[in-house]
């Protein structure tokens, strides 16, 4: 496909995505060779990251798969605005057609659904200072410690609460005299704006407040805020922090989005007029592949649950939903035992063998499949140490895993961290303290 024929496809598809009811930021189209696209999927959809080697074990995984025919990366689009959309170079003129109205689909999703409404619209911006940062940090503090600091903190990045940009909390305001503080990100403030004055002492007769005053479920901004770290160190976990952030919306509306694109390049495809006769069959092939596969596949089942849901309720009910749900609520609402029937979707059966299948699907979506833990006690017997509290819901935690990150936890706070969890549906508490492990029933 040329570029004079690849632009007009891109300004139909565009017309004929906003005709049908679609709404998006403007889409930056750029098309990249096989080595640039695997560099960018290894990247998470981006030029520039912070150096890690787990940059380089992704790229030589997309690499590998490809090599055996394993799975082909046709598109990129990232959640920004504008959208920035990659196109594979070698791709077929019909399969450039069909990614391209797949990514307007993307684009509508990013802009509408309420999940993505706090990420931020420049992260292409905020990874490129990331990456400067974690540079001048290991510049300065030396490459070893930053990068071993970099392998702890992301072993802990999926401790983060996900719905917590979409909750109000309210507090008492503290009647305390201004500090006149400059706009800067947490990881930038201790260096921006220091404290105004020492911290003053405890009155003997104070009341010792409890840390947390409630359950923490954010483990990583709890940490930032309170653990004993260096400057530079809280930097890094707040860099974790703030990443695990943008990227857990994907995580929580990954059947929906995959299937809202699929959903909307087969009717811009096909009554949109992109599609030729002589295109039919290999597009009808290119759908196959599409929704194929005998596993879980998060585009045949939401591209299914769209067409269900559109002979049932209409089409404005699709354009509510993309707006409100993640996967879980989305499944919750509209995945019934008549569409499971239809489309062989997990164990259909009577009523109680469908609505237990269902049951744990949407537990093992919850949460992107993590176990849900809570800090509860930040000076467990007045020594200081860390408690945390497993959310059991009748799946046991890996043990092995379970004790590994206990061990980093202990290097992050300096102190006994303690782990309250289920096994052999006996309540334990596992420990390390940084030499012994122990756990008590």
């Amino acid at each position: 496909m040329t570029a004079a024929e690849l632009r007009e496809v891109v300004r139909t598809a565009e017309r004929v995505a906003r005709d049908f009811g679609l709404d998006f930021d403007p889409v930056v189209f750029e098309v990249v060779d096989w080595e640039t696209m695997a560099m960018l999927a290894a990247y998470g959809g981006f030029p520039r990251r912070y150096p890690h080697w787990r940059w380089g074990v992704e790229y030589a995984r997309f690499k590998q798969t490809a090599r055996y025919g394993l799975s082909r990366i046709y598109e990129l689009v990232v959640n920004t605005s504008p959208v920035y959309a990659y196109l594979l170079e070698s791709n077929p003129p019909l399969a450039q057609k069909v990614v391209i109205a797949h990514i307007y689909g993307h684009a509508d999703f990013f802009k509408n659904n309420a999940y993505f409404a706090p990420t931020p619209k420049e992260m292409h911006n905020e990874l490129a200072n990331h990456a400067a940062l974690v540079e001048r940090l290991a510049e300065r503090h030396g490459r070893r410690a930053v990068e071993e600091f970099l392998d702890l903190a992301l072993s802990l990045e999926n401790l983060i609460d996900p719905h917590a940009p979409y909750i109000q909390r309210h507090h008492e305001p503290l009647e305390e005299e201004p500090q006149v503080r400059f706009p800067v990100r947490v990881y930038l403030d201790p260096y921006v704006n220091p404290p105004a004055d020492p911290p003053k002492e405890a009155d003997e007769g104070a009341q010792i407040q409890p840390l947390p005053a409630q359950p923490e479920r954010d483990v990583l901004g709890f940490l930032v805020e309170h653990a004993p770290l260096a400057p530079w160190q809280k930097a890094i976990l707040e860099v974790i922090r703030e990443e695990a952030y943008y990227f857990a919306p994907q995580a929580m509306t990954k059947i929906m989005n995959e299937g809202w694109a699929t959903f909307w390049h087969t009717r811009i495809l096909v009554q949109g007029g992109l599609l030729k006769p002589e295109e039919v069959l290999e597009f009808a092939e290119m759908q196959a592949g599409v929704l194929g596969g005998d596993g879980f596949n998060p585009y045949r089942l939401g591209y299914h649950l769209y067409r269900y849901m559109e002979e049932k309720a209409g089409l404005e009910a699709l354009f509510r939903a993309r707006s409100v749900h993640d996967d879980v609520s989305f499944l919750d609402e509209w995945l019934t035992l008549e569409f499971a029937e239809m489309h062989k979707v997990i164990a259909p059966g009577d009523e109680e063998t469908f609505k237990a299948a269902k049951d744990r699907l949407l537990f093992a979506l919850t949460n992107a499949g993590n176990p849900i833990v809570y800090v509860i006690d930040a000076n467990f017997e007045n020594r200081g140490e860390l408690v945390l509290y497993h959310a059991y819901e009748g799946v046991e935690l890996e043990l092995k895993r379970a004790r590994a990150v206990l061990e980093n936890l202990y290097r992050l706070w300096g102190r006994a961290v303690h782990l309250e969890t289920v096994v052999d549906e006996e309540p334990v508490r596992l420990s390390y303290d940084g030499a012994h492990r122990h756990e008590v029933l």
